[in-house]
């Protein structure tokens, strides 16, 4: 629960920053106030987003094969299939 409580807490501190200054309470330029601003948010999903992507894509392209597990797959699919077909269970 620390975790989620941490991230609660940046986000939550984040939030109000970014709400300061989209009700001019912090001092910004009129450019940024009214163009850059309002915009952040989205900037910080589709960053999320591409840091995800970027992320699964690499662990799955440095993922190793575990042929243990797969035998081990294999062995309890068997013994799934031996069970039903004990029970009468037609399985394709």
């Amino acid at each position: 629960m620390a975790r989620a409580h941490q991230a609660a807490t940046t986000f939550a501190i984040a939030g109000g920053i970014w709400l300061l200054g989209l009700l001019g309470i912090l001092p910004l330029s009129e450019t940024i106030q009214s163009e850059v601003w309002p915009t952040l948010p989205l900037v910080a999903l589709v960053s999320l987003g591409a840091y995800a992507f970027i992320n699964i894509g690499y662990n799955l392209l440095v993922f190793r094969e575990c042929p243990e597990a797969f035998q081990e797959l294999m062995q309890e699919i068997q013994e799934a299939k031996d069970d039903l077909r004990a029970k009468n269970v037609d399985i394709a």
